[in-house]
């Protein structure tokens, strides 16, 4: 029993850890959001007005980051004891989730550059692809609940992946185009989540 308690307490820390540097990330991209002090009304309203690009940046970021983190939720919830080897890819990909209001603020300000564009595709890609490791390293060592399915443990993080490395030649060629690659994600992880509620309906059925 005690070995259990340390583990439970261990994959507690583990996940506290995540979800806090989840939620500094998503609080970080509102730093950006600003107008100058002393102005006048109409400086005021201008300022507002120009604040347009930044409040579309900004919504696309904090998706982003909310997907992922969903994503995240789901993954450790399948995952039923957290190993040395999945912390470790974990805060790993910490990193790289803390890194992410940079290339949110290069793509706020210069979202019309494709190197802001794949900067930003290349960080939350990195992100999945570490996501797509403890996937892989947590079936390898048998700690995924009973009755995981490949589909919902694998299919998030590869979707995620291939949305934002198709975004990358997309970039090139028209930047601001880019990020309709990644709202693209939205319905794709929905159907996911609609093909493992049917066959979750299935099994219960049979």
């Amino acid at each position: 029993m005690a070995v259990e308690d340390d583990d439970s307490g261990q994959d507690g820390r583990v996940l506290a850890l995540s979800d806090g540097v989840f939620a500094i990330a998503a609080t970080l991209l509102a730093l950006d959001i600003r107008v100058p002090e002393g102005l006048d009304t109409s400086s005021l309203h201008d300022a507002l007005r120009a604040l347009g690009p930044d409040m579309s940046g900004y919504a696309i970021a904090f998706l982003v980051i909310g997907v992922l983190w969903l994503g995240h939720r789901a993954l450790f919830t399948d995952i039923q004891r957290i190993g040395p080897s999945v912390a470790a890819v974990n805060v790993a990909m910490l990193g790289f989730v803390a890194l992410l209001p940079f290339p949110s603020s290069l793509l706020a300000n210069y979202g019309d550059e494709p190197v802001a564009v794949i900067s930003y595709a290349t960080n939350v890609a990195t992100i999945a692809a570490l996501q797509l490791i403890i996937v892989t390293i947590a079936r390898r060592t048998g700690r995924f609940r009973a009755g995981t399915q490949a589909l919902s443990a694998y299919a998030p993080p590869a979707v995620t992946i291939l949305g934002f490395v198709a975004s990358m030649p997309v970039a090139l060629i028209s930047p601001t185009w880019a990020p309709a690659c990644w709202l693209l994600l939205i319905p794709a992880h929905a159907t996911i989540d609609h093909i493992e509620e049917r066959r979750a309906r299935r099994d219960r059925g049979t």
